[in-house]
């Protein structure tokens, strides 16, 4: 199974990983950034390496383990991707934070990624979370020719396969934003294992 931990910039995504790792020492954990950010990454950088993490996830899967990808990656992106079907399960949480918040934070490091563009960004992932017709064009334009848009352009919102639980981190410690997904990994995992036995 592939848990995806998303979110714009200053979320908590990247700061989180330590934590979740000491609450899930059975979960693969990877940070989206860790094969590298080049200058200039757009979408098509992103979809690329998106794939390259399935292609990654998948041999976790073989050999009997479940991945977590925490980091810049978008629900229809990897839906998209060449490789997704093979998946056996994917669950989708948003890490979200108030604006001001999230300036703050990227403030606090130096970084100069908190921008109105940051912002705007962050707002697309909203309504991206909630609904898979929600200006498609924003990942679609200047992606790479071998995503398969056409897996999910016509779910509506309220269909079930699109579904992302959304995590507001404003004001929370990282312990305690770790022990919430910990919370909804081990809920996603349940489930499955109902599905799977009904089968």
């Amino acid at each position: 199974m592939l848990f995806l931990i998303t979110g714009a910039s200053g979320s908590g995504k990247s700061a989180c990983i330590p934590y979740l790792k000491r609450h899930l020492p059975d979960i693969v954990i990877h940070d989206f950034d860790e094969l590298g950010v080049p200058d200039g990454a757009n979408a098509a950088w992103r979809q690329r390496v998106t794939e390259k993490w399935i292609l990654q996830a998948l041999l976790y899967q073989h050999a009997g383990r479940d991945m977590m990808l925490c980091g810049g990656l978008v629900l229809g992106e990897v839906l998209a991707c060449p490789s997704a079907p093979a998946l056996n399960a994917i669950a989708t949480c948003l890490l979200d934070c108030h604006d001001v918040e999230r300036i703050d934070r990227l403030r606090g490091q130096g970084d100069d990624r908190g921008t109105q563009d940051m912002l705007c960004w962050a707002a697309w992932q909203r309504m991206h979370a909630v609904d898979p017709r929600w200006r498609p064009d924003v990942i679609q334009d200047g992606g790479v020719p071998e995503m398969q848009w056409e897996r999910w352009q016509h779910w509506q919102r309220g269909d079930p396969r699109w579904h992302v639980w959304i995590l507001d981190t404003t004001g929370r410690p990282l312990e305690t934003v770790a022990e919430r997904i910990a919370a909804w990994v081990c809920a996603e995992r349940a489930k499955r294992q109902v599905v799977e036995g009904s089968i």
